[in-house]
Order: structure tokens, then C-alpha cells, then sequence
């Protein structure tokens, strides 16, 4: 440890002093963990995925987990000035010498930044050159590659796919029963957990941008079938286990409620990877909302479809009540009523946040969002009426089956909320539509760029004259290059170096060909997908249904749990 620069231990002992629920534990005897997030502190410090993974390692006597992070432009300065490898914030100990090296990985966004931390850990990033050598096992986790790990295949050792509760105790068992085993024979050991992915166990054969065949060798499963607690009772509710001033959200205690969504959007890969709709027990959700706030008055409540938790209105009353204030991750318009505007008012909200994702209710239809042009304005009336001035809109462009006349549509829906709510501030967030694994428009194609780029111009000259619109976009570029990463298969590895070298642009011009034939098709219905051999539980033929029914514009109603079994994650 003593080629560690005291100008990069100086900051992170800063930042230690100032968190509260860190753990130190005494690594003797333990197996040691230690969680990379691909990003920096602040944004690390705010996933609950994150939080929960080192809150549920640390919980298990025989483990001791400790947490790393993508350092920022200024200790990146120091790191390679002072030759210092990673280390871990808990004892600063280089991330290295743990037994499991771990990354959490919620989004496809950040695969670029992992060059830059294998490189700062000092191991190669290939897993093939890694098993020459006595390396850490280096596991993945998280939402993004739980849809599909297999661009990073190329990458890890293993892949956790799906929920981290119940799961946690296998890996670090299986991993302290192979200790003193080659490499080989411990991936053979983790092989048989079902929901761990070892890559270097499959071989496959391509044809042009299409994979013509997955072979399981050496005895390893064909399926792998992702983690998933149809009960989430008696599992620890995901929380700010850290409380630290140096976050995003430094003021707000976060909680998830709930997870998975009853609706069935068919773009919304969270949606389906997190079927069946869960509920967390409204006594224990409670007692987390008043414990937050009492540590920083104010609770977030996180889940993908919170308004939709049936104790809602009761749990913001109680945060209220016990002095705090409340904010909510995600609202759904059909959902809200006076009441309870009046009551997110109470509880501090300032900002209401909806999601039309498009602008016509014909393309809400294909989508399956199921709310009308008298919806969305009546919502509009509730949140003017109730006080507040500031509403941020959510839109999709490139939708399946898309016009310009849907995104004209935008610009009237838009001009007719600012009618309504007058003098307040309306503010739009327009992304181009990436069609995402696990979802019923998994086949579908990535819109062209030009085609992309023109649509959000029609937004923008639309809504230029109209004082209070502020408009934010993703570039299509940007989302052209996520298309990529969350549908590829494992000859990805290039892009995300050349990305990580030479920048976005310049890798997919190196990449061209395999790129445009991968972004830019249909896929047909029986064509092999990276992640088919991933079973989240959601039937490949439901969702291919759900997908011809959106091309058709016809809805499906919302999942009741214990009542419906169309998608194959409820047994009956």
C-alpha cells in the first residue's frame, strides 16, 4: 500500500468521515469483495442496485465487501502521475488483491469507462489473458447486463444474471468451496449455480451481424435462468444503506417500494425484466420513510411503477407526517387525481414528472401507454390547479411505426399543456426510441439518424415561439451507439475499446458494417438473439405477440397478479 498517493487517500478519507452506514468489517478469514460502480462516486453512490449488492454481502458473516469507484477527471490526473492502482474506499486497499472483483452495471452507457479501470486495477481486460495468470475472479451484475451480457463477454469471468436477493449467499459459497481450484474447474463450479453465465463455457458461429449457432462446452448448462424472488418478503427493502452529503441526491433518502409494472409498455425492458409486479409489505416502507427522515428529511420513493403501490397516498402522508418531505420516481398520469396532488404539494414536491412518450394516441397505442390526448390535458389541469409551476415531459422519437404527423403531434399536445398550465415552465426530454432486449420490440429496428434528427426539428421549430419550453435531446448518434451495445453479441468487445481509445464517433466508423447490419434491420421472429438463452420467465412467443400487436395498434390491458398468466413468469 505504500505506493498509494496520500493526494488520492486525502479525498476519499474526506469523503468516508462525511458517510453514515459504511461498513468495516475484519477481511481475516473472510472472502473479499470488492464492488467496482463504471462511474464516479456521486453517481454510484445514488443506484440502489449498488447499495443493496454491498449492503447484502456485508450482511453475510463470511464476506467483507468494499466499494470502488471510476475516479473523476482530477484524481485520474494523480492516479497516473503517481502510478497508484484502484483502491477500495473501506482500508484503500488496491482492488486488485480481493478475492472478487465485482461491477455493478446498470447501464450500457457506461461500458466505455471499463478499459480505464481493468487498466487501473493493473489486470488485462481479457478474460482470456487473465486465466494465464492468478487473477481475482471478476464478476458482473446489474440491470444492463441481466437484458443481455453478452457484448462483455469477452470481459468477465462470470455474469450474475438477474436479482442480487437470495443469490449473494451461492456466490461467495461457491466461491470459498473452489478456494485452491484452477480457474477452470471454479467457472465449472460457478457454472452450475443456474442464474451465473460463464462465457468462456460457450462457443459461437456467426453469420454476417447473425449468430447461427451458442454451443454449451465442456458440460455447462444450455439455459440460464435469471434470479428472481416472486415474494420479495423477508428480503431487506433497497435502500440509501450509505447516507453521504457527496450524491446527486444529497438530500433524499431513497427507498424502492415496489418492482415490475403491471402495464406491459412494450418498449420498457425494466417492465418485463422485473415481472411479476411486486408490492413491499406498507408497514416496512413506513418505517423506512420515517427512518429517512429523520437522517435527511426528505424520502424518495423508487420503483418502476410507484404511483401504482397500493398504499401510495398513505405512504407520502406518512412521510408528512413525520415532518419530512417526499418525492416519487416516476408518476402515472391515469393514476393521479386531486387528492393526491394536494398531497405531493404538502409533501414538498416541486417538479411533477410524466411520460406521454408520444404524441399521438395512435402511437400510444402501438406502445401500449394506453392514455388519451383528455388524459394527459386533465392531468395537466390537476397539476395546475394544485399549485405547481414546473412539469417536465418524457417523449420517445423513432417509435415502431412512427410519422412525422406523430411527431407534429408532439408540438400540439405540448402547446396545449402550456395552455393549461400558463405561466409555469414545461420542460421536455426527447430520446430516441432504442429497442431493448426482454421487450416486445426487441426485433425491431433503430430509426436512421437523418430520420432522427429531422423529427426533432420538427419539435424544435414547433416549440421555438412558445415562451416556457425548454427542450433536452439525446443525440441520435449517442443513442445509435446504445442500440448497439444492448443488442450485440460478443464481437461488441472491439467497439467498447475503440470507444474508450478514440471516442463514439470514431469507433462506429470502425465498426460500420457490423453496426448498421445490427442496428439498422428487423429481426426476424426466429432469429437467434444474444440473450435467448437467458430465461427471465417472460415467454419468447408472448412477447413476439405483444410486438405484433403493438404493429397492429392494438392494447393489452394490464397484468392482474394471481389472475393472469399470459406471460409465462406466473405459474398456474
Amino acid at each position: 500500500m505504500s505506493n498509494i498517493s496520500w493526494k488520492l487517500k486525502k479525498p476519499v478519507r474526506e469523503r468516508l468521515a462525511k458517510e453514515r452506514g459504511t461498513v468495516f468489517k475484519d477481511p481475516g478469514g473472510r472472502v473479499r469483495v470488492c464492488l467496482v460502480y463504471p462511474n464516479v462516486y456521486s453517481l454510484g453512490m445514488t443506484n440502489l442496485g449498488f447499495l443493496t449488492a454491498y449492503h447484502l454481502f456485508n450482511s453475510l458473516d463470511n464476506c467483507v465487501a468494499e466499494r470502488a469507484f471510476l475516479p473523476d477527471a482530477a484524481s485520474l490526473q494523480e492516479y497516473e502521475k503517481s502510478s497508484t492502482p484502484l483502491f477500495t474506499y473501506e482500508s484503500q486497499t488496491p482492488v486488485a488483491s480481493f478475492d472478487i472483483i465485482a461491477f455493478s452495471l446498470p447501464f450500457e452507457e457506461d461500458y466505455k469507462n471499463l478499459p480505464l479501470l481493468f487498466d487501473l486495477i493493473g489486470l488485462p481486460i481479457s478474460s482470456s489473458e487473465r486465466r494465464a495468470i492468478d487473477s481475482p475472479l471478476i464478476l458482473a451484475g446489474g440491470v444492463a447486463v441481466s437484458l443481455n451480457p453478452v457484448p462483455l463477454a469477452n470481459f468477465f469471468d462470470i455474469f450474475h444474471i438477474g436479482e442480487g436477493e437470495g443469490s449473494v449467499e451461492r456466490l461467495v459459497h461457491a466461491f470459498a468451496a473452489s478456494q485452491g481450484q484452477k480457474k477452470a474447474d471454479v467457472l465449472r463450479a460457478f457454472d452450475e449455480i443456474e442464474s451465473v453465465y460463464c462465457p468462456s463455457l460457450y462457443e459461437y458461429e456467426y453469420d454476417g451481424a447473425i449468430i447461427k449457432e451458442m454451443r454449451p462446452v465442456a458440460g455447462a448448462k444450455k439455459k440460464v435462468t435469471a434470479a428472481k424472488n416472486l415474494s420479495l418478503d423477508g428480503f431487506p427493502i433497497p435502500q440509501s444503506f450509505i447516507v453521504t452529503p457527496d450524491t446527486e441526491f444529497r438530500d433524499t433518502y431513497l427507498a424502492e417500494i415496489e418492482r415490475g409494472c403491471p402495464r406491459g409498455c412494450r418498449f420498457c425492458a425494466a417492465g418485463f425484466l422485473y415481472l411479476p409486479p411486486r408490492w413491499r409489505d406498507a408497514k416496512e416502507v413506513r418505517d423506512t420513510v420515517a427512518k429517512g427522515i429523520s437522517i435527511t428529511g426528505k424520502a424518495g420513493l423508487v420503483g418502476t411503477a410507484v404511483s401504482e403501490y397500493p398504499w401510495i397516498k398513505e405512504t407520502v402522508q406518512a412521510g408528512i407526517d413525520a415532518g419530512g418531505s417526499m418525492t416519487l420516481s416516476s408518476l402515472r398520469m391515469d393514476m393521479l387525481d386531486a387528492p393526491f396532488m394536494e398531497l405531493l404539494k404538502k409533501g414538498g414536491y416541486q417538479t411533477v414528472t410524466l411520460a406521454p412518450e408520444a404524441g399521438s394516441e395512435r402511437l400510444r397505442k402501438v406502445v401500449n401507454k394506453g392514455l388519451t390526448n383528455a388524459d394527459i390535458l386533465e392531468t395537466a389541469r390537476l397539476v395546475s390547479e394544485a399549485g405547481f409551476i414546473k412539469i417536465k415531459l418524457y417523449f420517445l422519437i423513432g417509435l415502431p411505426t412512427e410519422t412525422d404527423a406523430d411527431v407534429e403531434a408532439i408540438v400540439d399536445i405540448v402547446a396545449a399543456i402550456k395552455g393549461v398550465v400558463k405561466k409555469g415552465q414545461v420542460s421536455l426530454s426527447i430520446n430516441p426510441f432504442v429497442p431493448k432486449p426482454v421487450t416486445p420490440f426487441q426485433w425491431h429496428r433503430f430509426e436512421d439518424a437523418k430520420i432522427l434528427d429531422r423529427r426533432f426539428d420538427i419539435i424544435k421549430r414547433g416549440l421555438s415561439k412558445m415562451s416556457g419550453v425548454i427542450i433536452k435531446n439525446m443525440s441520435a448518434k449517442e443513442a445509435a451507439g446504445q442500440a448497439y451495445l444492448s443488442r450485440a453479441d460478443a464481437r461488441a468487445d472491439r467497439f467498447i475499446l475503440d470507444i474508450a481509445g478514440h471516442g463514439l464517433r470514431p469507433a462506429m466508423r470502425s465498426g460500420a458494417g457490423l453496426i448498421e447490419e445490427s442496428i439498422y434491420r428487423e429481426r426476424p421472429k426466429d432469429e437467434l438473439l444474444p440473450w435467448d438463452f437467458i430465461d427471465h420467465g417472460v415467454k419468447r412467443a408472448y412477447l413476439w405477440k405483444e410486438y405484433q400487436k403493438g404493429l397492429e395498434g392494438r392494447t393489452t390491458p394490464p397484468c392482474v397478479l394471481g389472475a393472469c398468466f399470459r406471460c409465462g413468469v406466473c405459474v398456474e
